[in-house]
């Protein structure tokens, strides 16, 4: 057995065996390997963590923030200003302002890391003539020109192209608009309508994997993974919270 031992340890010429380096070599791969994915899975929960938590913030404004209230003429929304008598003034609506403070607070939850951020809207404008029905209802979405990101995360193509890969949220195919529930006792007591749709927000955020060995070893800058191993990313999906009936109003 000692015999054995010393062959696999080192050749007859006392120089290292090729078992032993093939398996040495093998064994420092593994640990590689095992140490990227924990940190990456960590760092994905501490990223899913932190957009919930943006999210929930941001869904709650209304009663955080008293003084948020906006004109869809404000937000370049003329989508939910039919006429002139129909042009809402609202705690549900969002500028880039708001967007930008809650980037911020994105970067705070994860260590003042560089994120690339976006939230956008999804407001279902029901008929009069067809209140709670959605297959008569138009859809309006708002946020697509609000995206804030670093330049090193503009400049990375897997981020870039999982914003660009997100579906369309007012996209009646996307089946977003099912996730909206019609709540009858959130009305606007000057029309007579039996109840509102709620406003959808999805945020949506990614940062890069500074983290991965991997990357830190293809890419020194540790920007781009060029595809191979992606960055990390992020969105969730919430309902308006909106507790001031005034100022939620039923859109149609």
């Amino acid at each position: 057995m000692k015999k054995y031992s010393n062959n696999f340890f080192y050749n007859k010429n006392g120089a290292l065996s090729i078992e032993f380096a093939f398996c040495f070599l093998m064994f420092t791969i593994l640990v590689f390997i095992i140490y990227d994915v924990y940190v990456t899975i960590m760092l994905q929960n501490k990223l899913e963590r932190a957009n919930y938590t943006v999210a929930s913030v941001f869904r709650e404004r209304s009663t955080l923030y008293k003084d948020k209230l906006k004109k869809p003429s404000d937000v370049l929304m003329a989508g939910l200003c039919s006429d002139k008598d129909h042009c809402y003034d609202s705690y549900e609506l969002f500028d880039s302002k708001e967007v930008e403070e809650m980037s911020k607070l994105a970067s705070s939850l994860l260590n003042n890391r560089e994120v690339a951020f976006q939230i956008e809207a999804l407001f279902i404008l029901q008929n009069p003539n067809y209140p709670g029905d959605l297959q008569k209802a138009n859809l309006v979405t708002h946020g697509k020109d609000y995206f804030l990101c670093s330049n090193g995360s503009c400049s990375n193509s897997s981020i870039m192209s999982y914003f660009n890969s997100l579906p369309d949220i007012g996209e009646p195919s996307n089946n977003y608009q099912q996730l909206a529930p019609y709540v009858p006792k959130l009305v606007d007591s000057s029309i007579a309508m039996t109840g509102r749709w709620i406003p959808l927000y999805r945020v949506s955020m990614c940062i890069v994997n500074e983290e991965s060995l991997y990357l830190r070893w293809i890419n020194s800058n540790r920007k781009d993974s060029g595809g191979i191993v992606p960055n990390l990313c992020s969105n969730v999906v919430v309902l308006s919270r909106c507790n001031n009936t005034r100022f939620c109003p039923t859109y149609f």
